[in-house]
């Protein structure tokens, strides 16, 4: 349970604005969302963090993986390297619960368009 005071005008404009939107349970239910949106925004700016600690972590073993593991499947995750295996399906359970990683074969390179398997037409 959360228990917390709010400043007297914020809590009276956010009861205000949840009961004109929702009515009945408005108030709860308008908390609800205020959290959720609230979790979703700092999950993005966890995940940014995340991202460019991996993609330091590659760019400072980069050397190292293409001189000695050349060909192998390799997951960085939380910034460290987590794992490297013969196949996609070795590596693949490592880190499984990070919000970011890179899975990766060393040294394939990237094509430089990507077919999407979806096309959309506009008349």
């Amino acid at each position: 349970m959360l228990i917390t005071d709010f400043p007297k005008r914020l809590q009276e404009e956010f009861e205000r604005t949840a009961r004109r939107l929702y009515g009945g349970e408005s108030v709860s239910r308008a908390l609800i969302e205020a959290i959720e949106l609230w979790l979703a925004q700092h999950r993005l700016n966890l995940m940014d963090a995340e991202r460019e600690a991996n993609d330091r972590a590659y760019e400072q073993l980069r050397a190292e993986l293409e001189r000695q593991h050349w060909g192998k499947w390799v997951v960085i995750a939380d910034g460290v390297l987590q794992g490297i295996g013969d196949s996609l399906e070795q590596v693949n359970e490592f880190a499984p619960t990070a919000r970011d990683r890179i899975v990766m074969q060393v040294g394939a390179t990237r094509p430089s368009e990507v077919e999407l398997g979806w096309q959309m037409t506009f008349a």
